[in-house]
């Protein structure tokens, strides 16, 4: 049998070398491809490798700490310490902190906000305030931030200037101009603090009125130093955010104490203790305030007075809407007020160096709700003017601004206390751009030191915001939170909770808000370091039943958040925020392990389903053959065994030929592929081309011995009239149902996988991915996807026109004999090329509807390019097979018609 399978072998050259052809294309087409998955699957691995490790591993916050959002996202919120304040204790630190496994455990304290003035004058012009009489100046502000969309006006403010003498009242505090006739005139009315139901942002609370003698200066009367000028300027009521810290763990988190540009690094324990009524605590201060906010100040010049304003607010109303002449203009920036409050705090300003935290502020947790498109809408708070009543400061004009966070006050709310006042002693400046920068892809909030970058997710936003982020302002309730600006030490925290003092609702008994861990022996992504850190979260969780969050292996995820309009002409706004996606890494990895086991049949499909049509062509090339054995008395499983050892033959050539090609190709490629792996190529050609040589083999065995010497083109049945030459063709098609299957689910699934890709790429925009980390590692591989789905489609082409040109061959006395009564041969070919079209589409349309229902079912969306990307996956397989065709169509005119129509 040996021999004559050589020989038929020999004696068909052409039928050979086409099938061994089909097969060498398949199995090298199996060895390249597989190889570039398995190289895929390195890469991707050794890219979430390297970029595995952040800045903690595990993030411990009080118990209820994780919102509803984050547990059914699976993802931390990048400000997850907005509106923690407290609930975790000394001892549960200390408890966290012994825990084998344990390589830092860096706590953090939020505190709350205080208030700090940081004043910035400027002289009144020396020449305009030499002028004889009496002067009157008005000078207003407006504040701008959010990029120069919102602008919110403070009620004007007043300086009186009278050649008369002044005097203050020295109880009352009111100050009154000295007339003639010892009569005296109120103009500067005593300025307190306001209280309820007041406007904390009305004239009463926001005007500073100021009265000047050129007699005998600012109203201080005799024997007082004099004022050379009364000067004008802004108040800057700066919010300054304190946070509590262990120094040592913090350095070893983050290296905070190399990012000290001036003074000295914190040492816990370090505090100057109780002078008095104050107590001072040790603050790192941060070198920017991380505001995006300006000033514009205006001064003018009112008409003279007749006699003495009163500065009422009821004048001052009033005077508001006269006009007056503008003699300066001055822009200052949050920057520069923020260094004039750190030269306050070093000494080097007023106060004596000592600004008293006299109340401080807490700020809630940011609440959403979801759109209709998916992302989120935070919800907006109206916090009550009480809020700002403390008796002790002044409110930024901001707060009155649209507010996303409910604020808590805490502050002497009675005459008397007890216990001292704390008192901030600045030690040092560090600079937030040099803590220690941590791989982006991996990144995880450290939670204190720069605020969270909501970047503009649309053209609208971005025209809005000049191309920037949305930075926060001096709204201590507005969406974007303003950063720590004063770290002090644990150490501080009795000072700064003093309930005596502060009131209700301090955490002195948990201060903690949440605490950053890392874990020792993490290397990366391997299964040793992965139960390392599941073993430190659980015990974390079991003993002191805080929230654990494992973030090793976390990704940055783009959330878009939709930002309604402010009140002071900020526009909506579409933002986007990077929340951390938690077991990126491990999702990758698992979905990687996946994807090249997908790639793998799919390839091993195609492959089988071309090599089958490929025998399938052969077999049936041979039924006369095989019909002539049968006469000759060969039994039926003598002819399988003859047709199944003349594939497998074939097989074995093609996959050692395929091996040889396959190594120098990867190679050429980029790729990786061992000999072994090239050497697999053999058993697969062989045991590929028996298995899809098996079902034609049995068919071929199965029919009568004169039948398969001279079988009909077609069985007797009801006869019809096709209609025109798409109806002849599609006659054809269907003679042949097996054969036409085979090729139309060959391209469906080069086309369904094309589909899936291109929907990942073009539809979601590489949203399917979501988080960084995954964009990266889709962006590394989708060269790999692309040759391999396209070698897929290729593969389906050739299997479509392997069925054409068969169905030419087994037809060709037909095709002679329409030729004979005057077909023209644009007719035949059309024929020919109409049947490629009908497999084709076939194909593509299930290919398509396949792809399309997968990468849906994917990503949990279906937008309306993913039909469009649908629809012209269908017309480029239609167009490819049509073309494919051609050939076919063209061997029409090489038949040689006499000599087929004499056979028949």
């Amino acid at each position: 049998m040996g021999r004559l399978t050589w020989l038929q072998l020999r004696s068909q050259a052409g039928r050979t070398i086409a099938l061994l052809t089909g097969i060498l294309v398949a199995t090298t087409a199996f060895t390249v491809l597989t190889a570039a998955a398995r190289t895929a699957q390195l890469r991707t691995t050794g890219t979430v490798t390297a970029h595995f490790r952040a800045a903690y591993d595990i993030l411990v916050r009080p118990r209820g700490a994780r919102s509803a959002f984050e547990a059914q996202t699976g993802t931390v919120q990048p400000n997850f310490l907005s509106g923690i304040y407290g609930g975790i204790t000394m001892a549960q630190y200390h408890e966290i902190a012994k825990i084998p496994g344990v390589q830092v455990a860096a706590p953090i304290a939020m505190v709350g906000y205080t208030l700090l003035i940081a004043n910035i004058g400027w002289p009144l012009p020396a020449a305009d305030l030499a002028r004889p009489g009496r002067q009157l100046y008005r000078t207003s502000t407006t504040w701008v931030s959010e990029a120069g969309t919102s602008r919110i006006t403070q009620p004007a403010s007043y300086q009186y200037v009278t050649p008369r003498p002044l005097r203050v009242g020295r109880y009352s505090g009111a100050t009154r101009e000295i007339l003639p006739g010892a009569r005296s005139a109120l103009v500067c009315p005593p300025q307190g603090l306001i209280s309820p139901p007041e406007n904390p942002f009305g004239p009463a609370a926001q005007s500073l009125n100021g009265c000047w003698s050129k007699a005998d200066g600012y109203g201080l009367g005799s024997g007082a130093p004099r004022v050379s000028n009364p000067g004008w300027g802004v108040n800057w009521v700066i919010p300054v955010l304190i946070a509590a810290i262990d120094p040592d763990a913090e350095a070893r988190l983050d290296g905070l104490s190399h990012a000290v540009v001036s003074g000295r690094y914190l040492a816990e324990n370090a505090g100057d203790g109780t002078a008095g009524v104050l107590s001072t605590f040790p603050v790192l201060a941060a070198s920017g305030s991380g505001m995006d906010e300006y000033a514009v100040s205006r001064l003018q010049r009112l008409a003279t007075p007749a006699s003495p304003p009163d500065l009422s607010p009821a004048w001052m109303k009033r005077e508001a809407l006269l006009p007056g002449r503008t003699l300066a203009t001055r822009r200052t920036t949050a920057q520069q007020a923020y260094r004039v409050l750190l030269r306050i705090l070093a000494g080097k300003g007023g106060h004596g160096g000592r600004d008293a935290v006299l109340a401080y502020w807490s700020v809630g947790p940011v609440r959403y709700r979801r759109s209709g498109r998916g992302g989120l809408v935070p919800l907006t708070v109206r916090n009550r003017w009480s809020v700002w009543y403390t008796g002790i400061s002044t409110v930024s004009m901001d707060n009155e601004d649209t507010q996303y966070r409910v604020i808590t006050r805490h502050a002497l709310s009675s005459g008397s206390y007890s216990g001292p006042i704390a008192s901030p002693r600045l030690v040092g400046i560090f600079d937030p751009a040099r803590i220690r920068a941590f791989d982006p892809l991996s990144e995880v909030p450290l939670g204190e030191y720069e605020p969270v970058l909501a970047s503009p997710a649309n053209a609208a936003s971005r025209r809005a915001l000049h191309g920037g982020d949305l930075l926060p302002n001096q709204n201590l309730g507005g969406y974007v939170s303003q950063p720590v600006d004063l770290v002090t030490t644990l150490s501080a925290l009795p000072a700064l909770q003093n309930a005596g003092y502060y009131g209700l609702g301090v955490h002195a008994a948990d201060p903690i808000s949440a605490i950053r861990v890392r874990v020792a022996g993490v290397a990366g992504p391997d299964p040793l370091s992965l139960e390392r850190i599941r073993e430190v979260a659980q015990q974390i969780a079991v003993r002191t039943g805080l929230t654990v969050d494992i973030v090793a292996g976390s990704s940055p995820e783009p959330v878009t958040i939709g930002l309604p309009a402010g009140k002071f002409g900020q526009p909506p706004l579409t933002l986007t925020e990077d929340w951390v996606k938690k077991g990126v890494a491990v999702t990758i990895l698992t979905a990687v392990d996946k994807s090249s086991v997908v790639l793998f049949v799919l390839i091993l499909v195609v492959c089988a389903l071309f090599v089958a049509n490929s025998a399938s062509a052969a077999v049936r090339g041979r039924h006369r053959e095989l019909g002539v054995l049968a006469c000759l008395g060969w039994t039926r499983p003598r002819l399988f065994a003859a047709v199944i050892g003349e594939l497998a033959a074939v097989g074995l050539a093609a996959g050692l030929l395929g091996a040889a090609v396959a190594l120098p190709l990867t190679a050429a490629l980029g790729l990786r592929a061992s000999p072994a792996r090239a050497a697999l190529a053999v058993p697969v050609a062989v045991v590929v081309a028996a298995v899809a040589g098996l079902a034609p083999a049995w068919l071929a065995t199965r029919a009568a011995p004169v039948q398969a010497a001279r079988p009909p083109v077609l069985a007797a049945g009801r006869g019809h009239q096709p209609g025109g030459i798409t109806g002849m063709a599609a006659v054809n098609v269907i003679r042949t149902p097996g054969r036409a299957i085979v090729g139309a689910v060959s391209l469906a699934v080069g086309i369904s996988a094309l589909t899936v890709l291109a929907a990942v790429t073009f539809a979601f925009h590489g949203d399917v991915v979501g988080s960084l980390l995954g964009n990266a590692v889709a962006v590394q591989v989708r060269g790999v996807d692309y040759v391999a789905v396209a070698a897929a489609v290729a593969l389906g082409v050739l299997a479509v026109a392997d069925v054409i040109s068969l169905g030419v061959r087994e037809r060709a006395a037909e095709l002679a004999a329409l030729r004979a009564l005057g077909w023209k041969e644009f007719s035949l070919s059309r024929l020919v090329v109409t049947e490629g079209a009908i497999i084709g589409l076939a194909g593509a349309a299930a290919g398509a509807a396949a792809g399309l229902g997968a990468a849906a079912w994917f990503a949990g969306q279906q937008p309306g390019r993913l039909y469009v990307i649908a629809a012209v996956a269908v017309a480029a397989g239609l167009a490819v097979t049509t073309a494919a065709a051609l050939l076919p169509a063209q061997a029409l005119r090489r038949m040689p018609a006499a000599h087929l129509l004499a056979e028949e």
